[in-house]
């Protein structure tokens, strides 16, 4: 049965997503060693706690990031640095678009408040082929939890039977399976091309 309801993931699977050459970008503006960067932000527990909803408020969390930086870094650096790291991929978001003529599209990304608020900025076209994007902050869990795809699920009134969710993380598709989604492990445009006509989409 063709789903209704198709729910990407964002990076890495519509876009690449280089950590590092974000990295990079932050320590061109703050002067700090990439790696140190990565300790203070990354490694320490900050974004996963942005990315369950500890801090559901952009301007709360760029501040945080900020002193976590040891720069007081300004929005749009921000958004210039996450977006040096985003590469789209064309063939997907063209796929995207196809199936988007004859099923419901939404994103479903592990991301904080800022990156869902800037997505525009981040990744242009973007929002014009999914209407709906949706980020694990919002539901106070993120990936693979289960309980994040219901929540999801609840907020977009939809039913899981009539769902498929495309992820490049196989963790994240077996949690999507276990909440009662359809799940496709992303490798490559291939595959979802390929599985995309099996289930019935004219790709």
């Amino acid at each position: 049965m063709k789903p209704a309801v198709v729910i990407f993931d964002m990076d890495d699977v519509l876009c690449r997503y280089d950590l590092g050459r974000r990295l990079r970008a932050l320590s061109r503006l703050s002067g700090r060693m990439p790696r140190d960067i990565r300790a203070a932000i990354w490694d320490s527990g900050f974004e996963d706690e942005a990315d369950t909803g500890g801090y559901p408020d952009p301007d709360d969390y760029l501040r945080e990031f900020g002193l976590r930086l040891g720069y007081p870094i300004s929005r749009d650096a921000w958004v210039a640095a996450r977006r040096e790291a985003m590469t789209p991929w064309p063939d997907l978001l063209a796929r995207a678009r196809q199936i988007g003529a004859e099923a419901r599209l939404a994103i479903y990304s592990n991301n904080g408040p800022l990156t869902k608020a800037s997505l525009a900025e981040l990744f242009p076209g973007l929002t014009e082929i999914f209407a709906e994007h949706y980020h694990s902050f919002e539901f106070g869990a993120k990936k693979p939890d289960p309980s994040s795809f219901r929540s999801l699920l609840q907020r977009m009134g939809v039913d899981a039977a009539h769902c498929w969710f495309i992820d490049d993380k196989r963790s994240n598709v077996t949690g999507a399976r276990l909440a009662g989604l359809s799940g496709h492990h992303f490798t490559g445009h291939d595959g979802v091309r390929a599985e995309a006509r099996k289930l019935g989409f004219p790709v």
